[in-house]
This record gives C-alpha cells, structure tokens and sequence, in this order.
C-alpha cells in the first residue's frame, strides 16, 4: 500500500464551503476560482506560499471592504492543458486574463498565459520583481522581502481593482 501525504501542520484549511470557494475537488482541473465577481477585476494566485498568505490575511479584508474581485488559483497549468478549450474557457474567461493581474512564488514568466496585459503584468507580485533574488530564512520573512506577504497582496489588490474601476 502507498499512502503520499504532505505534512503542514501550521496550515490552517479553510472551510471552502463557508468562504464561497471552488469544492477541493475543483484543483484536479488545474484552476479553480477563489472569488467570482461581477466585475472585470481579476487575480491570479499561483503558489502555495502566496495562496496560504491570501487565504489568512486578505480574503477577509477584501470582503470587509466589499471589494469586488474575481480571484482564481493555478493549481496545475499541466492539468488545465489537459481540458478541451471550451472548459477551459469556462472555468477562467479569457476576458478576465486581460483584467488581471498576478501574485506568485514563482517567477513572472509563469504568468504569462494568465495575465493577459502589460499593465497586469507591471502590477503582479512575483518573485524577482524587485530586480533581486530573494534570501533565505523563514519563509514568511522571505515573502515580506520580496513584496508579497499579505499587507503587499491586500495593498496590490485594492490598487488593482481601483485601476480596473476606472
């Protein structure tokens, strides 16, 4: 018998039903949506670093605000490959890829199939946006060196979605 498991114990799982999320079930697609918002202001998550980070310090501040942002995390671009191109489609609009913006631990070329605009692509959070490799230590320490803890995600967001308003 095999049994893989990953062990995070400090993680906190969201109660996905409660936030209005995708069932878990949805990551198997490769994009699953976070938030849906009539709106065109999208935000694309890719990385588990930034997604913990989102889930634990902004969702909550996006809905005091009443901030209205359509959110989707990348699981897997192999998996949503894998679809015909009109589930594709339906999960993640390409409408919405030319309104978004992205917020990665990976790098900004990552993105590229998601955030569809140069404009998104300058406002997206991502590993090596300050011109540097980050250091090492904590992880959490090194999300704040390269602009990506929660109070930067929150602050990129509202930003986003005011330039999007307009």
């Amino acid at each position: 018998m095999f049994c893989p498991f990953v062990a995070r114990p400090n993680d906190v799982i969201p109660d996905r039903k409660a936030l209005g999320m995708d069932p878990a079930t949805a990551a198997a697609k490769g994009v699953y949506a976070v938030r849906r918002a009539s709106c065109d202001a999208t935000v694309v998550l890719q990385g588990s670093a930034v997604m913990t980070l989102f889930m634990r310090d902004v969702l909550k501040k996006l809905d005091e605000t009443k901030t209205k942002v359509n959110v989707f995390y990348v699981a897997s671009a192999e998996l949503f490959d894998l679809l015909p191109e009109s589930e594709q489609e339906a999960l993640f609009p390409s409408n919405l890829r030319q309104h978004a913006m992205g917020i990665t631990d990976f790098t900004l070329p990552t993105l590229w199939r998601w955030v569809r605009s140069e404009e998104g692509l300058k406002k997206s959070l991502h590993s090596f946006k300050h011109g540097a490799f980050l250091g090492s230590g904590a992880w959490e320490q090194v999300l704040v060196e390269g602009g990506m803890d929660g109070a930067s995600q929150l602050a990129a967001i509202l930003d986003w979605c005011q330039v999007k308003g307009k």
